[in-house]
């Protein structure tokens, strides 16, 4: 609907940007968020996903809660109480009108919804739930050159978590590597899930690659 709107440009996902807190930049969420700061208000805070001035998606979902999957068992910590992180979903970081660059050099960046040819829109990754001892900015890495998982999906259900597709699809999809299924952090974040090397035919790495952009 967004891009409808708005001769078919996909929301802003300049990572550099969200982490920032630029007003007005056009970006789909804003803010950083790490569990492990106490008092850290962008763990919490809904208007940076809801008010167009932080998030231009948030006219169109008008809810905080379908940017959080109810199975993140992370809590942060304000003044003396706990409260759930308001964000566990991303969007894959080869996707937005404005971005930080491409992660890597000589790949496609797609910027309209007319740019998705290969892969086609349902095969294309558009948001991914990500874990929530993994999220920060709203910017999901995916590279396709070093052999690395940068970013951690959630593997909350049996393994696997939710995505979304260019075409308006939805499935929850099985991640098969025992890298991708590290024992879920309950309260307290003691580690964060990022930048882990992984073997070059690593299957959850691959299929990353396969529906996040192509040369």
């Amino acid at each position: 609907m967004y891009s409808g709107d708005n001769f078919e440009f996909i929301a802003g996902n300049h990572w550099m940007q969200q982490s920032a807190k630029l007003a007005n930049a056009g970006n789909w969420v804003s803010g950083w968020l790490d569990p492990r700061q106490p008092n850290n208000a962008d763990n919490t805070n809904t208007l940076l996903l809801l008010d167009p001035k932080w998030g231009v998606l948030g006219p169109y979902s008008r809810s905080a809660n379908v940017y959080r999957c109810i199975a993140s068992k992370v809590t942060a910590r304000e003044g003396g109480s706990r409260y759930p992180v308001v964000r566990t979903l991303s969007m894959n970081g080869w996707m937005g009108w404005i971005s930080a660059g491409p992660w890597n050099d000589g790949y496609k960046l797609f910027r309209k919804t007319t740019e998705i040819i290969n892969p086609s829109p349902s095969d294309e990754l558009v948001f991914i739930d990500e874990r929530d001892d993994s999220i920060d900015d709203g910017y999901f890495a995916i590279d396709m050159a070093v052999n690395q998982i940068v970013n951690f999906p959630a593997s909350y259900h049996a393994g696997a978590g939710d995505v979304t597709f260019a075409d308006g699809h939805a499935l929850i999809h099985r991640w098969i590597s025992s890298t991708l299924q590290p024992r879920q952090q309950i309260g307290d974040q003691t580690q964060k899930r990022e930048f882990t090397p992984v073997a070059a035919n690593n299957p959850d790495l691959l299929w990353l690659r396969e529906h996040a952009t192509s040369k």
